[in-house]
C-alpha cells in the first residue's frame, strides 16, 4: 500500500501524525526483547514519540533549537527518540556507536551541545547532561498538544561526515531536505501491502534514516531489528519473519550471498550452483526465484529484493543476484543531499547504473565530468565552516558531489569514480587519508605517507598506506618490518574503518606537482603496474567432508595468500580483517570447525596465534534443534483433540484410580498465553496435565520435551508433535534456539508447559531446576503457573515398563509473575519455592 505525502505535510514531526493516523495498529517496528517479540504500532510510536518530546521539553528543559548527541543500537526506542527530538524542535546530532571519545568530545564542543542521549553515559563528555536511555518514561501517554511546532526549514540534524582524526565537517540538514528526499523515493519500493523489511545499517547514517526506515514506514511497512549482525543471525531472521526487503550496502549483500554459497556448497551442490545465474538469466525474471528456491531451498532464505547503496555496487554481484531472481534497485546519494540523488526503480532498472535522478533535483555534469546537484534535499552547507560550504557549490548552487559521471541513453546516471582522494569502503563509510596520513607519518621510521584504495590479489579495494621510510637502505624484509611495525601502531590510533589493510613501500620521492603537491595518480599508477601476489586454490573453504583449518577459514575470509598466514599474523595489518570480516569469520568457525564464538568475544583479537587460543577453548557448536510448523495448524489440533477424547484420556483414566484437579479458579483470570511450570517424576505427568486443564486453555498448549530423548526417534518425533503438541527442547549444552522458539510459541499466543527439574525424578521428590528456566521466567514476561502433580511416580517411575493403578492429583497454583530486571538465577529460586510449597500444601479434593 503506497501513500503520498500529503500537501500540507512539511515536517518530520507531522509525517509521524500522518502515518500514525493512516496505519493505526498495523505493526510499524519489531525487536526481540528477551524471548518475545517487541511489537510497535504506528499509533505506539506516535504515542511515545511525543511523550519523548514532552520529557525533553520539560523534564530536561531542552529548548526548541537546542542540540542533543545521540548515540545507540538500532531498535524501537531509539526512533522514538529521533522522532520525539524533531517533535520538540529539538536539532540531533547523531554519532556512529564506535566514534572515539576524542572525536564525541570535539563534535561536543563544535556544536555547543545541550544533551547527550545514550544506552551508557559518556564518561568524555562531563561539560553536558547526560541521559541514559533507560532513564526515560517510555510509557504510552494520551496525545497531547505540544507548545510548538517546528518549521520546514527549521535544522532537524546535523550530521558529521568526516574521520575521527581531522577536522570533522557536520552537514546540515532541515526538516524540508530530509522529507523531500523521503517523499522522492517511493518508486523503489513495491507496491504490495504490508512489505516486511530488516534494518541493518546504522541509524546514525542518513542512508538508514530515510531509505531504510522513514520512506518504508511511509508505505506502512513492519521493519524487523537482527538479534545479531552476523549473517547467520541475519538469515534465521530474514527466514523467521519472511522478510520481503533489505537497504543495505554492497558488503551486506556479499556477507548474506557467501552465507547463502557456503551453505549450498556443503550440500554437494557445488557445481550446479556454479552453473545456475547463466540458466536463470535466459528465464523471465518473474521464474528466476521459483526456480532458485527449488532447486536451492537454503537460497529461499534471501530476500525479494534488496535496496542499495552507500558504495559503489560491483556489477557482477547486481547481475549474480538479478540473474537467481532477487531485485536489486540500486541508488546514489550523499549525504549533504539528505542524501538521496537518483535511483533505479522498482520495476524498471538498468544494471551497472545508480538509476534516474529523481523529480525536482537537478543533475548536471562539470566539463570534468564531475557529478552536480541541486534541489530541496540538498544542505544549506557544514556547521560553522563558511571555506568548506563554499568550496562545496559552485558559482550557480550546485553541489558538488566530488563524484564523477556520465549519462546514459536514457537519461540514466553511471558513477565512474571520485574527483578527490576520498575512499570509499564497501561498508558504505568514507575514509579520508588527509586523516590518516599524519598518524602513520608520526610513527618512527616513516618519512612519507600517502593512504589510498588499492586492490588486493582478489580484486578488492583496501585501504592501503603507501610509506616512503627515513632510511631507504636494507634488506627488504627489514625494511617491511619497520614499515608493519609502523602501521601496527597507527592502526592502535584510529577508528575500525579507517585501518590500514596492506602497506607497500616508495623507494625515492613522491612525485610532485609544480606546485609541490603529490601526484597521487603517478603513484597509483605506478602500484597497479607492478604484479600482484599470487593468488592459490588453496585459500578456498574446503567442501562438506573436507578438514578446514583455522588458516584456510582467514585465507578465504582475507582473501590473502594460506602461505602468507602464521601464528604472527597481524589479523588487521597483514590480513585485512575489518570489523564485517570478523562478524564472518564467527560463522565459518561455527560452520566449518564446530566452535561457537560470540561477536565479543572476536572484537580485541589481534594476533592469529591468539585467534587459535579462543579457538581452542571456544564451546563447541550443537546443532540447533528443528521445529516445524505443522504441529500448530488447525487440521493438526483437530486431530490432536480426536487423539486425546479418544484414546490419550481413557487410557489414563484405566491408570488412575481417582482423578483429583484442584486450583482451577486460579486459572479462571488467567489472559494466556502463559507458562506451565510442573515436577515431573513420570511420563503420565503430561498426560495428567493436560486431561485437568480447562479445554480452551488445553487447546492451546505446547510441551516442551526432551530433544535427545524423545525426538532421536523419528516415530515419536511424529507422534508426539501430533498427540500432545510437544517440541524438542534441549537440555545440555547451548539451549539458546530452544528458548527462542518459547519465545515465538508464546508471540504466536501459544502457552508452554515445562518441567524445569529437565529430567524425571528418581525419589518422586522435587529435584533443582535447571538454569533455562530462569531465562525463560524473566524473558517470556508472562504469568507463571506452578502446577503440582501427584501420583505418577506410584504409577510409572523413572526406570519401570509396566503401570500399576493409583490415585492422580492435579493441583494448579496462584500464578507468578516475575518483576522484570530480576536476576535469572534469583527468579529461578522463586519459581522453586513456590512449586515445592505447593507440593507440601493440602488440597480440597473435588472429583
Amino acid at each position: 500500500m503506497q501513500t503520498e505525502i500529503s500537501t500540507t505535510t512539511t515536517t518530520l514531526a507531522e509525517l509521524l501524525t500522518q502515518i500514525a493516523e493512516t496505519f493505526g495498529d498495523r505493526p510499524a517496528l519489531i525487536k526481540r526483547s528477551g524471548l518475545r517479540d517487541d511489537v510497535w504500532s504506528y499509533a505506539r510510536l506516535n504515542r511515545v514519540a511525543r511523550h519523548v518530546a514532552r520529557q525533553l521539553l520539560e523534564d530536561y528543559r531542552l529548548p526548541p533549537g537546542s542540540k542533543v548527541l545521540v548515540q545507540g543500537f538500532n531498535d524501537p526506542q531509539w526512533v522514538a527518540v529521533y522522532l520525539g527530538c524533531w517533535v520538540a524542535g529539538v536539532i540531533i546530532v547523531p554519532l556512529d556507536q564506535h566514534s572515539s571519545p576524542d572525536f564525541v568530545a570535539r563534535i561536543a564542543a563544535s556544536v555547543e551541545a545541550s544533551a547527550f542521549i545514550g544506552s551508557h553515559a559518556a564518561e568524555q563528555i562531563s561539560a553536558i547532561p547526560r541521559i541514559n536511555l533507560a532513564d526515560l518514561d517510555w510509557s504510552e501517554r494520551p496525545e497531547a498538544a505540544l507548545p510548538m511546532s517546528p518549521k520546514p526549514d527549521d535544522v532537524a540534524e546535523i550530521i558529521f561526515t568526516s574521520g575521527t582524526t581531522g577536522q570533522p565537517k557536520g552537514v546540515i540538514l532541515t526538516h524540508r531536505n530530509i522529507l523531500f528526499s523521503i517523499q522522492a523515493i517511493q518508486d523503489v519500493y513495491p507496491s504490495w501491502q504490508e512489505v516486511r523489511f530488516l534494518s541493518l545499517l546504522p541509524l546514525s547514517h542518513l542512508f538508514e534514516q530515510t531509505v531504510g526506515l522513514f520512506a518504508p514506514l511511509l508505505h506502512g511497512a513492519t521493519l524487523f531489528y537482527p538479534d545479531g549482525r552476523h549473517s547467520s543471525a541475519i538469515l534465521q531472521k530474514l527466514a523467521k519473519k519472511r522478510i520481503h526487503g533489505v537497504v543495505a550496502v554492497p558488503q551486506i549483500l556479499e556477507l548474506l550471498l557467501g552465507a547463502i554459497e557456503a551453505s549450498i556448497i556443503g550440500n554437494g551442490q557445488k557445481r550446479l550452483w556454479q552453473h545456475w545465474p547463466r540458466l536463470g538469466r535466459h528465464l523471465p525474471f518473474g521464474c528466476r526465484r521459483f526456480f532458485t528456491d527449488l532447486l536451492f531451498p537454503e537460497a529461499a532464505r534471501l530476500p525479494k529484493f534488496f535496496v542499495c547503496g552507500g558504495a559503489a555496487l560491483p556489477l557482477h554481484l547486481e547481475q549474480h543476484l538479478e540473474h537467481l531472481g532477487i531485485r536489486v534497485v540500486q541508488g546514489y546519494g550523499a549525504t549533504e543531499c539528505a542524501p538521496v540523488i537518483a535511483t533505479n526503480h522498482f520495476d524498471r532498472r538498468i544494471q551497472g547504473s545508480v538509476g534516474w535522478p529523481k523529480p525536482g533535483i537537478l543533475v548536471k555534469l562539470s566539463e570534468q565530468g564531475e557529478i552536480l546537484v541541486k534541489g530541496d534535499n540538498v544542505t544549506q552547507g557544514y556547521w560553522k565552516n563558511e571555506q568548506a560550504t563554499r568550496a562545496a557549490f559552485t558559482q550557480d548552487h550546485y553541489y558538488r558531489t566530488a563524484d564523477l559521471g556520465e549519462i546514459g541513453q536514457y537519461g540514466e546516471l553511471y558513477v565512474k569514480g571520485r574527483c578527490n582522494n576520498s575512499i570509499v569502503l564497501a561498508s558504505g563509510l568514507n575514509v579520508f587519508p588527509e586523516d590518516i596520513e599524519p598518524i602513520v607519518e608520526a610513527e618512527p621510521g616513516v618519512a612519507g605517507c600517502i593512504v589510498m584504495a588499492l586492490p588486493d590479489a582478489a580484486g578488492a579495494n583496501g585501504i592501503t598506506a603507501v610509506l616512503r621510510l627515513s632510511e631507504d637502505t636494507g634488506e627488504p624484509a627489514e625494511q617491511m618490518a619497520i614499515a608493519h611495525h609502523a602501521v601496527r601502531l597507527a592502526n592502535a590510533k584510529l577508528a575500525p574503518h579507517q585501518r590500514i589493510a596492506a602497506v607497500r613501500i616508495w623507494h625515492g620521492d613522491f612525485p610532485l606537482t609544480p606546485l609541490l603537491k603529490i601526484q597521487r595518480w603517478k603513484v597509483r599508477e605506478a602500484l597497479l603496474n607492478q604484479n600482484p601476489r599470487n593468488m592459490h586454490a588453496a585459500n578456498q573453504v574446503p567442501d562438506s567432508g573436507e578438514l578446514a583449518t583455522l588458516e584456510q577459514l582467514l585465507a578465504t575470509v582475507c582473501k590473502v595468500p594460506l602461505q602468507s598466514i602464521s601464528e604472527n599474523s597481524d589479523l588487521d595489518l597483514d590480513l585485512g580483517l575489518d570489523s564485517l570480516d570478523r562478524v564472518e569469520l564467527a560463522v565459518l568457525l561455527e560452520q566449518k570447525l564446530g566452535v561457537h564464538l560470540d561477536d565479543v568475544d572476536l572484537i580485541g583479537i589481534r594476533r592469529v596465534g591468539d585467534l587459535e587460543d579462543l579457538v581452542k577453548r571456544g564451546e563447541k557448536a550443537t546443532a540447533a534443534a528443528r521445529f516445524p510448523a505443522w504441529p500448530l495448524t488447525g487440521a493438526s489440533g483437530a486431530a490432536r483433540r480426536l487423539l486425546q477424547q479418544a484414546i490419550a484420556f481413557p487410557a489414563h483414566r484405566g491408570l488412575s484410580r481417582s482423578f483429583t484437579v484442584t486450583g482451577t479458579e486460579n486459572l479462571s483470570d488467567l489472559a494466556p498465553p502463559a507458562l506451565f511450570i510442573a515436577n515431573h517424576s513420570s511420563h503420565v505427568d503430561t498426560l495428567s496435565i493436560l486431561r485437568a486443564l480447562p479445554a480452551p486453555i488445553r487447546r492451546k498448549l505446547a510441551v516442551a520435551a526432551a530433544a535427545d530423548y524423545f525426538f532421536s526417534n523419528r516415530l515419536l518425533a511424529i507422534a508426539l508433535p501430533l498427540a500432545i503438541n510437544a517440541f524438542p527442547f534441549t537440555r545440555e549444552g547451548s539451549i539458546r534456539s530452544s528458548l527462542e522458539f518459547c519465545g515465538e510459541l508464546i508471540d504466536k499466543g501459544w502457552s508452554v508447559l515445562i518441567y524445569p527439574e529437565g529430567t524425571r525424578s528418581t525419589s518422586g521428590r522435587l529435584l533443582d531446576f535447571k538454569p533455562g528456566i530462569g531465562y525463560l521466567a524473566t524473558g517470556l514476561g508472562v504469568p507463571i503457573v506452578p502446577v503440582a502433580v501427584s501420583g505418577g511416580f506410584q504409577i510409572l517411575p523413572k526406570g519401570a515398563v509396566w503401570p500399576h493403578r493409583h490415585e492422580v492429583r492435579v493441583h494448579f497454583g496462584t500464578p507468578v509473575n516475575i518483576p522484570p530486571g530480576i536476576e535469572k538465577q534469583d527468579a529461578t529460586s522463586i519459581l522453586h519455592a513456590a512449586l515445592l510449597q505447593l507440593l507440601d500444601e493440602p488440597s480440597d479434593e473435588s472429583a
